[in-house]
């Protein structure tokens, strides 16, 4: 029996924990190898091994993902590769600025709000994300135990390769759905509800920033039980993946990936289990392509434009999770940007779009998918409003509604809703979806 014998490896390119675990499952492959800590923090992998190490097979395995074993001892640099941060904060200023531009000119030629029909550029953004992450280090390890199981039948039955998908298909949308159960039940005021949605958007400008490579995701979210519990399950399905593929599929849920991560805590904001599973469900199906393409996204780390890819996706993450989160603010009347939907110039125009009936002051508003017409109001200070709401289309962003001067956070249901309300101070009245992108405003004056 061949003595144990450990050595530690550097490995560059490590940089979140779900590339420890892509390592391990790379460098399990070799027989003679019985146990691998990597560390991504350290960028180091701790091998023990019996016989002899083949470094140069093991490299083969894990350059494809982006990752190459160094020796710093011969004057090679694990961080020799790594631009300087000067230049990475200058290409992505250069990205960011070029997405703002976009935006901006975009919002003054008016073209922004075809985005915005029945909520669709939250949806759009989730299945853009799903894309995006079906291509980052973050999601390879999907992509590498799809290999490693499914990926090494030499047959032409596609069968496996598809029930895994189906698994993580209805893995996502199961675990969207219960996310949605559990939101209803804790997101019971708006504060909290501003919360969750605050925070994706802030784990959506992270993930940005780290495939800009200027932090490291997981060095600011880390991420240790999920990524646990995915090894603990996978050890007992990995030795027969024709079998359990699609109980490998579904497990795929629980790798420590940022994306998914931000994507569950939106759904988790949306407090409606239906529309969380839709947001999943809608996610899972962007990663999809490129995990039914055999390996696509790892091959495509080999070519040279692949970083610039990364970055302009990157930059368009970073834009989008600032873009949300100042319509996140915006509700408390807090504009970072210039928005696409807030006050309607149109209603703006409207006078006397409020009655006098009896005591009560009566506003009346529609709920389309274009949002809320009017949505501008002026009432008088302590006279009681009758709010109005007639919902004719609720499935939606801009079914979600939030008044948190009123501390009202719930979803709209079809025909009339009505809110009373006695406005006692002078100044405004916010209210606007769950995600700010449809906006109005009541002006209370003596």
């Amino acid at each position: 029996m061949s003595k144990i014998k450990k050595t530690t490896l550097t490995v560059s390119g490590m940089h979140c924990p779900s590339c420890e675990i892509l390592i391990k499952n790379k460098f399990g492959e070799e027989k003679n190898i019985k146990e691998i800590k990597p560390n991504f923090k350290t960028q180091k992998v701790e091998v023990s091994y019996a016989g002899a190490l083949d470094r140069e097979n093991l490299n083969k395995k894990i350059t494809p993902f982006g990752y190459t074993i160094v020796d710093p001892q011969n004057g090679v640099n694990v961080n020799s590769g790594k631009e300087p941060f000067s230049k990475r904060m200058m290409e992505a200023g250069v990205v960011i600025l070029a997405f703002f531009i976009l935006y901006f000119l975009a919002n003054e030629f008016k073209l922004m709000p075809n985005l915005n029909l029945s909520g669709k550029i939250s949806l759009l953004t989730v299945f853009l994300l799903g894309l995006v992450a079906s291509t980052s280090t973050c999601m390879a390890t999907s992509g590498a135990l799809f290999i490693a199981t499914i990926g090494k039948m030499r047959h032409k039955d596609l069968r496996p390769a598809l029930v895994f998908n189906i698994g993580r298909v209805i893995s996502y949308t199961f675990f969207g759905f219960l996310a949605g159960l559990i939101g209803k039940v804790i997101v019971v005021n708006f504060q909290l509800g501003s919360i969750l949605t605050i925070i994706a958007a802030i784990l959506m400008v992270v993930l940005g920033l780290d495939m800009l490579k200027v932090v490291s995701f997981f060095s600011i979210f880390p991420s240790v039980i999920t990524g646990g519990f995915f090894e603990r399950v996978e050890k007992r399905l990995i030795g027969n993946p024709k079998q359990t593929a699609f109980f490998l599929g579904a497990i795929t849920y629980f790798l420590p990936c940022g994306f998914t991560q931000a994507v569950s805590i939106y759904s988790l904001s949306l407090a409606d289990p239906i529309k969380s599973a839709a947001t999943m469900l809608i996610f899972v199906l962007g990663t999809t392509p490129v995990l039914l393409a055999l390996g696509f996204a790892f091959s495509l780390t080999k070519y040279s434009f692949y970083p610039i890819l990364q970055k302009v996706m990157g930059g368009l993450i970073l834009v989008v999770g600032i873009v949300y989160f100042s319509n996140s603010l915006s509700v408390y009347g807090i504009n970072l940007l210039p928005t696409v939907s807030s006050i309607n110039e149109e209603t703006t125009k409207i006078e006397n779009n409020v009655k006098l009936e009896k005591e009560n002051q009566i506003a009346r508003m529609t709920v389309d998918s274009s949002g809320y017409y009017p949505n501008s109001f002026t009432v008088k200070k302590n006279m009681p409003v009758k709010w109005i709401i007639d919902g004719k289309n609720v499935f939606g962003c801009q079914g979600y509604f939030v008044v948190p001067a009123l501390n009202i956070s719930q979803n709209l249901k079809k025909g009339e809703n009505i809110f009373e309300f006695t406005p006692k101070e002078v100044g405004t009245i916010n209210f606007s979806c769950g995600m700010g992108m449809y906006r109005g405003i009541f002006t209370v004056v003596d």
